[in-house]
């Protein structure tokens, strides 16, 4: 998979270098069987068909090699055949997915192979990794935290064969979920810092080492991960600067708000003693009332006692004298207009 750096268990290969350098390397180093010629023979040539199928049976096909026979014929896509035959052959031909990531690894991609090789990863990923893999899960980080899960053991693993089998799935995974998810790469580092370092200090060393003696594609690699931790401090830096603002602002409403509920507090207390005050005054008022409707029925009882005594003892007799001097014969007026002179004189005298 490229130049391991030391100390570091996932491989970074030199393809950073520059495109053309890439290029003419793969060109000149992909086509050599595996475990075939040694350096100084004559690379063997061998025609590849333009089919993934093609591709995958040929185990000295390279992706160099593949991509260059896709060019030559023109294909812009895969037949549909061609695919499905690849689907069912690939777990047979390349059960470590190996030749799979080879091509999907690769800088450029033809047409053909980019249109087809995002749902063949989905694929083989659900082949290998079951339900630790969610395709329908829009969530890049939380995929991804699932699928490291399930590769964890293995990539801790002291079996190269399962640590090997396990880094090509991760990467498979990454490179997926860059692409269909938009997974950050700063996510993935976050993520993967301590299943590949058991320490900080055994990472800053690495990052050193890489800075002070590694190779150019390292020391690059070293330079973009130091700028986009810079990148990823200042944005944190900047929210959280925007949260402390936020927070300051919320004590300030807070602050006030509390002002504004001792105030109320304040004024709710003031109108309950109020309350109190007028609820005394209108149970004393009560009080008086009752006292003075008790007096006024006494009165009453007096003055209809007194009215009784007038109306029936003094002017009761006075009349019926006035009445019986107006009926008598002869009539005796003069009678009759004293008796009711005289009642009149007791009406008066009552009113005193």
């Amino acid at each position: 998979m490229g130049q391991q750096i030391s100390g570091a268990s996932i491989n970074v290969t030199d393809d950073i270098e520059t495109p053309k350098a890439n290029a003419l390397k793969r060109e000149t180093t992909s086509s050599v069987v595996d475990g075939g010629a040694s350096e100084g023979e004559p690379v063997p040539e061998f025609e590849v068909q333009p089919t993934l199928t093609g591709y995958f049976e040929e185990t000295r096909a390279s992706p160099s090699a593949f991509f260059k026979v896709l060019r030559k014929n023109k294909v812009k896509r895969f037949l549909s055949s061609d695919r499905e035959a690849t689907g069912n052959m690939m777990s047979k031909h390349d059960p470590d997915c190996e030749r799979f990531w080879a091509l999907m690894s690769q800088s450029v991609l033809p047409d053909a192979v980019d249109t087809w090789i995002w749902g063949a990863a989905q694929f083989r990923l659900k082949e290998h990794l079951g339900e630790a893999f969610d395709p329908q899960d829009h969530d890049a980080s939380r995929i991804f935290k699932s699928v490291l899960r399930e590769l964890s053991p293995a990539l801790r693993s002291d079996q190269k064969e399962d640590k090997k089998r396990a880094e090509t799935l991760l990467r498979i995974t990454i490179c997926w979920l860059v692409e269909n998810r938009s997974l950050k790469a700063w996510q993935i580092a976050e993520q993967l810092q301590s299943i590949f370092f058991s320490d900080l200090k055994s990472a800053s060393r690495l990052a050193q080492r890489a800075v002070q003696k590694g190779k150019g594609a390292e020391l690059r690699l070293a330079v973009a991960m130091v700028g986009l931790g810079d990148q990823i401090v200042k944005a944190a830096e900047e929210e959280r600067n925007h949260e402390r603002n936020i927070g300051t602002d919320l004590r300030h409403r807070l602050d006030s708000s509390r002002d504004q509920v001792e105030q109320l507090h304040a004024d709710l207390k003031n109108a309950r003693n109020t309350i109190a005050e007028q609820e005394a005054t209108i149970a004393k008022l009560d009080q008086t009332l009752a006292a003075e409707r008790q007096h006024w029925g006494h009165d009453l009882t007096e003055t209809k006692a007194e009215q009784r005594v007038l109306l029936g003892e003094r002017l009761g007799p006075l009349l019926e004298d006035a009445i019986d001097a107006l009926e008598i014969e002869p009539p005796a007026p003069g009678v009759a207009l004293r008796r009711v002179k005289a009642a009149l004189s007791a009406i008066e005298g009552a009113k005193e």
